[in-house]
C-alpha cells in the first residue's frame, strides 16, 4: 500500500510511541488522525509536529475504552476525510496500576477496558469502513509481556496476549480484504524509568541481547512497514532488542 493520502487514525497519539507512530505517517504522506484520551497537551504536541509536516491532520479527543466515544472517534475521521484505510490501535496503560494481590475489581477492569476492550472496539468500527471501501489494514500494538509476562504486570500481560490471540484471530476472518498484524515493543525508554535506579534499570537492559532501549521511532517504522506491506496479515513483529531470543 502506497501510504499517500491514505487516512491513518492512531490512537493513543499524545506522546511516546503513539506520537512517533503518527509523525512517521505523516513523513509517509498520510492524512493522520490524532487522538487523545486526557492528555490535552500532549494531543496538541502530536498535532503541531504533524502539522509540520501535512495540513492534512486532525486532533480528536476520545475515551477509546468508551463505545460512545470511539464511535465518534470514526465518524469524525469519516466526517473530515471521507475514509479511514489504516488503524493503529494504540492506546494503553503501559502497567498494571498496582500489584495484582492488592488490585481492586476497577484497576483491573481499567487495564483490561484501555489495553484489549479498546483494541476490540476500535477494529469493529475500522473493520466496517475499510470492508466498504475494500482493502485497508489493523494493526495492533501488543507487547514482549504479551509473550514472555517476566512475572511482571500479569493483567497488563493478559490484555496483550490477547491482543496477540486477537490479531491472529481476525487475521482470517478479515482476510482478504484487511490485513491484520501487530507490533509487539520492547523495553523503550520512557519517563517512567526516570524514577528508577540505575540498577533496575540496568537490569532490564541485561534482558536484551543487544543491550539497548528501543526508540519509539523504530517502532514506528514497524507500523510503516506492516501498512505497506500487502503479503503480511497474522503476524506480531517484536521489536525488542532480541528479548525474546532467550
Amino acid at each position: 500500500m502506497n501510504l499517500r493520502d491514505k487516512v491513518v487514525v492512531v490512537t493513543g497519539s499524545s506522546s511516546g510511541i503513539g506520537q512517533a507512530v503518527a509523525v512517521r505517517f505523516a513523513e509517509e504522506g498520510a492524512k493522520v488522525v490524532v487522538n487523545y484520551h486526557a492528555n490535552k497537551e500532549g494531543g496538541e504536541a502530536t498535532l503541531a509536529k504533524v502539522k509540520e509536516i501535512t495540513p492534512n491532520c486532525l486532533l480528536v479527543q476520545a475515551d477509546v475504552s468508551k463505545q460512545k466515544d470511539v464511535e465518534q472517534l470514526f465518524k469524525t475521521a469519516m466526517d473530515k476525510f471521507g475514509s479511514v484505510d489504516v488503524l493503529v490501535n494504540n492506546a494503553a496503560i503501559g502497567t498494571d496500576r498496582r500489584p495484582f494481590m492488592e488490585a481492586s475489581y476497577e484497576d483491573m477492569k481499567e487495564v483490561i477496558d484501555t489495553d484489549l476492550t479498546s483494541v476490540l472496539m476500535c477494529f469493529q468500527q475500522a473493520a466496517h469502513i475499510i470492508e466498504k471501501q475494500g482493502h485497508g489494514k489493523i494493526l495492533n500494538t501488543s507487547s514482549i509481556r504479551g509473550w514472555e509476562h517476566g512475572g511482571r504486570a500479569p493483567v497488563y500481560a493478559a490484555a496483550k496476549a490477547a491482543v496477540n490471540s486477537f490479531t491472529r484471530t481476525f487475521a482470517k476472518q478479515m482476510a482478504p480484504k484487511i490485513q491484520v498484524n501487530a507490533v509487539a515493543p520492547g523495553f523503550v525508554k520512557t519517563r517512567s524509568y526516570d524514577s528508577m535506579s540505575p540498577e533496575m534499570v540496568q537490569g532490564f537492559l541485561d534482558q536484551t541481547y543487544l543491550k539497548r532501549w528501543v526508540t519509539a521511532e523504530e517502532i514506528a517504522d514497524a507500523f510503516v512497514f506492516l501498512a505497506k506491506n500487502d503479503a503480511m496479515t497474522g503476524q506480531v513483529i517484536y521489536v525488542d532488542a532480541g528479548f525474546t531470543l532467550k
